[in-house]
């Protein structure tokens, strides 16, 4: 059985996994790392591929995220 694989994403896509990472409250952070690992130490991985890779195709867009709470 696999342990490990390789997933092939765009720049958009690491960016939504950064973004997504971020907005972890400290309850489900918790969670994920007593069931997957810390989220923090994925985080550094995709933050450090994120700025390898050619963001002149991103096109910002402003959006107003209203909080659950």
């Amino acid at each position: 059985m696999m342990n490990e694989t390789e997933v092939v994403l765009n720049v958009q896509e690491v960016g939504i996994l950064l973004s997504a990472l971020q907005l972890l409250d400290n309850r489900d952070e918790k969670l994920i790392a007593s069931e997957h690992g810390s989220a923090s130490t994925l985080y550094g991985r995709l933050e450090e591929i994120y700025h390898q890779l050619d963001k002149t195709s991103i096109t910002p867009t402003l959006v107003h995220h209203e909080s659950s709470y």
